[in-house]
């Protein structure tokens, strides 16, 4: 124990820095794991999902925008998710005409109530069944909450 005290009394200062030292290290540490532990609190979308109960999309709803889809001359099948704030619209082709399928996506908004359209991103992926090697086809678009319009990639042949 006296050479305890002999260290202390030779060695205060780098003693008393020392104490400091680990005090910090351990606030750090508890800062850290605190941070990092309430972050796992929240599901894979953070609060982004906030007010979406609100304004649900039911599987119902999601079924019968698909029969519409589908109900167009030129649509051979379609699909639709969800997930999260986000309806993914893909939608198969027949026939090669660009601007009937943009038609069919823009017609297709129109099933969407207004506050889901204020809540909801879409975004469109259309595509030609059998298409040939030179074909422009995957056409996206994407139109967000925000938006009224269809914001389509560029393509060109």
């Amino acid at each position: 124990m006296s050479k305890l005290k002999g260290f202390y009394h030779n060695n205060r200062v780098y003693v008393i820095l020392m104490g400091i030292s680990l005090v910090c290290l351990a606030l750090i540490l508890v800062v850290f794991v605190y941070y990092f532990l309430s972050q796992n609190n929240t599901g894979i979308y953070g609060n982004r999902l906030n007010g979406i109960e609100n304004v649900k999309i039911t599987d119902d709803k999601l079924e019968g925008i698909k029969k519409a889809i589908e109900e167009n001359e030129i649509v051979d099948h379609a699909s639709l998710i969800l997930k999260g704030k986000i309806v993914y619209i893909n939608i198969y082709i027949k026939e090669d005409k660009i601007d009937d399928a943009k038609n069919v996506a823009i017609k297709s908004l129109e099933l969407f109530e207004e506050e889901q359209s204020s809540v909801y991103d879409v975004l469109f992926t259309i595509d030609l069944i059998g298409k040939a090697e030179n074909s422009v086809f995957p056409i996206m678009g994407s139109k967000k909450n925000d938006n009224t319009i269809i914001s389509w990639a560029k393509y060109g042949k």
